[in-house]
């Protein structure tokens, strides 16, 4: 009994710790000895298993400034591809009236050859896909650009000459288009893409009609012009000449190739050291190996669908993109060329104020594109989609009912450069849509027949003729087509603001979709 002091405690007792709130190595403080009483603790129970978030906030220490120079590689990976389509805006711009006097004979065959071009590249790019590196699809069609505007640049009144530069930058677009839209949205951070993406394709494409129309309208025209001169179809090709040679140079320099199929090609160091790139500082850092894990995932959750299932999930999206790719063809179509033209001869001061009408026509257009593509990852996709629809509905009526060939068309002329601010709104999250939307396996292929739906529709708008006296039902069904599209984007259009791709790809497997 003397000895007690000595003996060991009972099992399964540990005696308190010697100072409140320090417990001894290898016991955790919060043990008594009811807990541990006839044996061991027990096992801590096991959390629910976690799916990983669809939805990434920025970085909440980083201001807009800091967060856009952090991830402006991004958008240099696929700027490239952004002159090449302000030269597709300047050719769409000009197929559809936006031209100088033109001294050749001249057929439809001429305004409708860009079209024609593009989608044939979109069918040819469709058999390419994954088999040769963006980078030199982006090299192939800066050449093609570069050659069809010095064609232009060079030549005068050259019917043909003109023509087969229109098929060359046709086809260049149509190349770039589907590769560089599915890459844009693989490059991109989940909180930058909707900026990227419109940025790219909608804002370029509105440029380069805002371009074409500015310059067309400043442009000084004499009675007589000399065979020999410099005239707007040669600036056009000057243009188009500048902007393959700054193409051709950033995209060898600065293309990133997608670290989603780099990882599809078990290349995984290839895929961090994109990463690594596509962000500024270039290092490594927690968020690089993030966004690794969330494309793996992206890659095993395509991986497991077969090709049959990811077309099934693909048509209801073509269904809904392709109707309002089709939409924004007939805003800035030949017969509201026609139309703006009419009512600037029939308003009080006639062609004394074509000048300033065109450019605030085209500036209204760029506008309406650039404002909400700068805040889609504030205002989100959906929102100014169903508004912009919304309000072009109303307008398109309005133009049809205010439509009289044989009275003043003042009024027409406001109407028709708020309905294209209102149609620039409308559709400039479709690319962010277009980058997200299809499945993985299928993705450059349903992005490319969208393009395709798209330009058909501008093809058959400009080879059907326009009747001056029924004009107004014209925009009698545009109302319609529009009103049509604002029902269909708000049920099933989806909002995917900083979503992850698989988590965009999840939404838009679900038709109805009422959340804003």
């Amino acid at each position: 009994m003397q000895n007690d002091k000595l003996a060991p405690p009972p099992i399964g007792f540990y005696p308190p710790s010697a100072q409140q709130g320090h417990p001894q190595p290898g016991h955790p403080q919060h043990i008594t000895p009811a807990e541990t009483y006839g044996g061991s603790a027990p096992p801590p129970p096991a959390m629910p298993p976690r799916d990983p978030p669809t939805r990434v906030d920025p970085p909440a220490r980083e201001g807009c400034f800091q967060r856009n120079r952090k991830n402006k590689p991004q958008s240099n990976a696929v700027g490239s591809a952004g002159l090449i389509f302000i030269s597709g805006g300047m050719n769409i711009a000009w197929a559809i009236g936006f031209r100088g006097p033109i001294m050749y004979q001249s057929t439809k065959h001429n305004y409708i050859a860009w079209f024609i071009g593009a989608i044939i590249g979109a069918l040819l790019t469709m058999a390419l896909t994954n088999k040769l590196a963006k980078k030199y699809i982006l090299q192939f069609s800066s050449v093609l650009v570069t050659i069809g505007g010095l064609i232009i640049a060079c030549t005068h009144n050259n019917g043909a000459g003109t023509t087969a530069a229109c098929y060359l930058d046709g086809i260049a677009n149509g190349l770039v288009f589907a590769p560089f839209m599915a890459l844009v949205g693989e490059v991109s951070v989940p909180y930058m893409r909707g900026v990227t993406s419109a940025s790219l394709e909608q804002l370029c494409f509105a440029f380069g009609i805002f371009l074409q129309i500015l310059y067309v309208s400043s442009w000084t025209y004499s009675t007589y012009i000399s065979y020999n001169a410099f005239t707007s179809e040669n600036m056009k090709g000057l243009v188009s000449t500048i902007l393959g040679v700054f193409a051709l140079i950033m995209g060898s320099f600065m293309t990133i190739e997608s670290p989603v199929l780099m990882l599809a090609n078990n290349e995984e160091q290839a895929a961090i050291d994109a990463l690594r790139r596509l962000q500024k500082p270039a290092v490594l850092t927690e968020e690089t190996y993030e966004l690794l894990a969330e494309h793996k995932r992206y890659l095993a959750y395509n991986k497991n669908m077969s090709k049959g299932e990811s077309i099934s999930k693909a048509l209801p999206t073509f269904i809904r993109l392709a109707y309002l790719r089709a939409l924004n063809a007939m805003s800035i179509s030949t017969f509201v060329f026609i139309t703006y033209g009419i009512a600037i001869i029939n308003s009080p001061n006639g062609l004394a104020n074509a000048k300033p009408s065109f450019i605030g026509f085209a500036l209204c257009r760029w506008l309406g594109t650039l404002i909400p593509s700068f805040c889609m990852e504030s205002l989100g996709r959906k929102k100014p989609a169903v508004f912009g629809l919304l309000v072009s509905c109303g307008l398109a009526f309005a133009v049809g009912s205010q439509y009289n060939l044989y009275a003043y068309m003042d009024q027409v002329k406001v109407l028709l450069m708020v309905f294209e601010f209102f149609a620039g709104m409308a559709f400039s999250s479709n690319s962010a849509y277009l980058a997200e939307a299809y499945p993985m396996g299928v993705k450059q292929h349903f992005i490319g027949f969208t393009f395709i739906t798209e330009i058909f529709v501008f093809l058959i708008i400009n080879i059907c003729d326009f009747n001056l006296t029924q004009g107004y039902s014209y925009f009698y069904a545009v109302g319609a087509m529009y009103l049509a599209g604002f029902i269909l984007g708000v049920l099933t259009l989806p909002e995917t603001r900083g979503m992850t791709l698989r988590g965009a790809q999840e939404q838009f497997s679900s038709f109805v979709n009422f959340r804003f």
